[in-house]
């Protein structure tokens, strides 16, 4: 009973000293509903989530099989994105993995899933911003699914510079940007789910979904937080 009266005192204190916020308007919220739910229950009423879960556009994806996407890129979700990635609020990688593994969850997301890993930052980026937003994200499904968490992909520095003319844009396209973090490795018929922050182009969805598939993948899903797309914004309209 002590130890009991302890840890709820010391929960208190905690509370006091660094009280949890919603990711979302940052006002105090209750934490119990932040860890469970990841959003604070105004902004859960708010427009800033997909009703519907699994959205392919095929024009876009020709190496992923399922996307999921919980969030719409805009409004006060846009907002939090920005701080998560430039602003070093890396505690929102918690509410940020709450919500895409409940999402995951109601829409079969983990279904024939053998293994979970990411879209990586360069070592350039990392070096500046101290942590991988995809990767503690991917991490954090990892350990509330029970699926095995690997790192298979690395970025190479130095395809991201910008470049002017037209012929240095070609060959910035040529660059190969990700690449297999072991070229040893061989998946066998594994079923990947990639993580990623934000889905726009789909481009790197596509390469790096390409080369888990070259290295033996029997299919890659993918998973990103947020997108500013219209098509999945049309999509979750229609099938609602």
């Amino acid at each position: 009973m002590t130890d009991q009266k302890t840890n709820m005192s010391d929960g208190y204190i905690k509370n006091l000293l660094f009280p949890v916020k919603c990711p979302f308007c940052r006002r105090i919220a209750d934490p119990r509903r932040i860890e469970e739910a990841g959003v604070c229950e105004k902004c859960a009423g708010l427009d800033l989530f997909y009703k519907k879960a699994d959205v392919l556009p095929h024009e876009a994806l020709e190496k992923i099989l399922k996307l999921y996407v919980p969030m719409r890129y805009s409004g006060e979700a846009k907002k939090a994105m920005l701080r998560y990635k430039f602003s070093g609020e890396e505690w929102l990688c918690g509410p940020f993995a709450t919500l895409m593994h409940n999402f995951l969850s109601v829409s079969g997301g983990y279904d024939d899933i053998d293994v979970i890993t990411w879209v990586p930052v360069g070592g350039k980026r990392f070096a500046v911003r101290g942590y991988d937003q995809s990767g503690l994200v991917a991490r954090r499904l990892s350990e509330s699914s029970g699926i095995p968490f690997r790192k298979l992909l690395r970025r190479n520095d130095g395809t991201g510079n910008t470049m002017t003319s037209s012929r240095n844009y070609a060959l910035r396209q040529a660059e190969t940007r990700f690449s297999p973090l072991d070229p040893s490795v061989k998946l066998y018929g594994s079923r990947i789910l990639l993580v990623d922050d934000i889905f726009t182009t789909g481009s790197t969805l596509n390469e790096c979904g390409g080369i888990l598939l070259s290295m033996g993948a029997l299919y890659v899903n993918a998973a990103c937080l947020m997108s500013g797309r219209q098509d999945i914004y049309d999509a979750g309209e229609e099938t609602a």
